[in-house]
């Protein structure tokens, strides 16, 4: 199957506009009938970081600290407990109430078999990696019931470290051979820059390890002359300055995010020359805890867990990457606004790896996107018909994906113009607005509450005193 890749590709050029079309004829090709039950199966996939539970607003939140963009992402988070197809992985997302509910367990306890069945609980929103590492995990419990999961992971630690070290070996070489097409200057600090990772790789002590995001970085920074990242930073120095002089916002901590984060932004989605896309394309390929089952032992059990549970915190990580989470359409630093035409669920992992890449980046390096995306709109149409989700969140986000891939993402919404279930009189009656029944009926029983208390004041004025008063 042959992957394509857009890495840095420029869409106000007409030719590149020719190769979206080219593209979309080449995705017809793409997908074989082997595949197509691939996009039946349910899963899903963040750091190892503890994420905050995450609370309903109080009124007084709402009221006095609450922005209105914070209550929109709220009430789209909601939209998970319906078990929403993510639509990158097209996996099952998970709700935050429930992974919160699961995080109370498995703080409350540090017996290996308790918590893996609290991990069995949610199984259907694990990743394939995860799920491979907890069937794992079960058969080695069912054999040692008092090995920790830590444990387990550090009796396979060193035949995975050994398959990953001759991967990445392998992709190095390759980045390698890739290299001599560059220019003199180019050529000489990527083979550096190889030469510092594979004595890092090969370095069995734990002060030394290798860091994938850090390497990518590093090529990518090789590739953008120096002075031409000057030039950017006195841009951006410029566009800060123009936008927000004056204001409370202009702080020189404020400043020099903006700044970081349009360089990021602008190094990330740079157009390189076929020779550095060949080499970035091939560094992509380094394996990580997401993807192969072997990075996820090496890094999760040579992990230092600084004096917390290494079980527990292997337990959260099995399900924080299927987190629901919520995701700007157009990238923030696109422009992108805060708007429910521009939000659009999708699980943490996905969310995580995305970083500011546009949609036809997204779509490059996740192929099935586009059957997975009809899998998450099909399922808000359901829901709209169960009126659980309006009508115009489904076809505006349906505008903005169509317009953002250039119409590679274009969901059939047909089945919007299908009749909405009725509402029961048992949810007319739990609703906010009264119908005009119950206000008739609600005028009644206050006239008929008057002439009781009436009547009542009347009978107990003309009644007789106890004798002796």
């Amino acid at each position: 199957m042959k992957i394509f890749q857009i890495t840095g590709l420029n869409f106000n050029n007409s030719n590149n506009r020719q190769k979206v079309a080219e593209l979309k004829s080449m995705a017809a090709n793409t997908f074989t009938p082997q595949m197509r039950p691939m996009l039946n199966r349910d899963t899903v996939s963040f750091t190892a970081k503890k994420i905050p539970s995450i609370m309903a607003p109080t009124m007084e939140d709402l009221i006095n600290k609450t922005k209105a963009s914070d209550i929109l992402r709220f009430n789209i988070l909601r939209l998970a407990k319906y078990d929403i197809p993510c639509p990158v992985c097209g996996h099952i997302m998970l709700d935050l109430d429930k992974y919160n509910a699961f995080e109370e367990k498995i703080m409350s306890t540090t017996d290996p078999t308790k918590i893996l069945k609290y991990i069995g609980e949610l199984e259907k929103y694990l990743h394939p990696i995860e799920a491979k590492i907890f069937d794992m995990m079960k058969t080695d419990n069912l054999k040692n019931p008092k090995e920790t999961l830590h444990d387990m992971l550090k009796s396979r630690l060193a035949d995975s470290e050994s398959k990953i070290v001759a991967l990445q070996t392998q992709i190095l070489g390759n980045i390698g051979l890739f290299s001599h097409n560059l220019k003199t200057k180019e050529r000489k600090e990527v083979q550096n820059l190889l030469n510092e990772t594979f004595a890092r790789i090969i370095d069995p002590r734990e002060t030394s390890r290798f860091s994938r995001k850090i390497f990518l970085t590093k090529i990518k920074n090789i590739f953008i002359p120096e002075h031409l990242r000057a030039n950017l930073k006195l841009k951006f120095i410029e566009e800060f300055d123009s936008m927000y002089k004056g204001t409370e916002y202009y702080t020189e901590e404020n400043k020099a995010d903006y700044i970081n984060k349009q360089l990021a932004y602008t190094i990330e989605n740079w157009i390189y020359t076929s020779e550095q896309d060949k080499i970035i394309e091939e560094a992509v390929k380094m394996p990580k805890a997401y993807n192969n089952i072997d990075a996820f032992i090496v890094k999760y059990a040579k992990r230092d867990y600084k004096r917390a549970n290494p079980d527990q915190k292997i337990a959260l990580r099995m399900l924080s990457n299927s987190l629901a989470t919520v995701e700007h359409i157009k990238a923030q630093n696109s422009r992108g606004e805060t708007k429910p035409g521009n939000l659009s669920l999708e699980c943490a992992c996905d969310n995580n790896r995305r970083n500011s890449d546009n949609i036809i980046e997204q779509i490059s390096e996740n192929p099935l996107m586009p059957f997975n995306y009809k899998k998450y709109m099909k399922r808000l149409c359901q829901l709209h018909l169960d009126n659980n989700v309006e009508k115009s969140f489904i076809t505006q986000q349906n505008k903005t994906y169509k317009e953002e891939s250039y119409g590679f993402l274009d969901a059939n919404l047909s089945i919007l113009s299908k009749p909405r279930k009725k509402v029961s009189k048992i949810k007319e009656k739990m609703s906010g607005t009264p119908t005009k029944a119950e206000r008739r009926a609600a005028r009644k029983l206050k006239l008929k509450a008057k002439k009781t208390k009436f009547l009542k004041s009347k009978h107990s004025s003309n009644r007789r005193q106890p004798p002796g008063l």
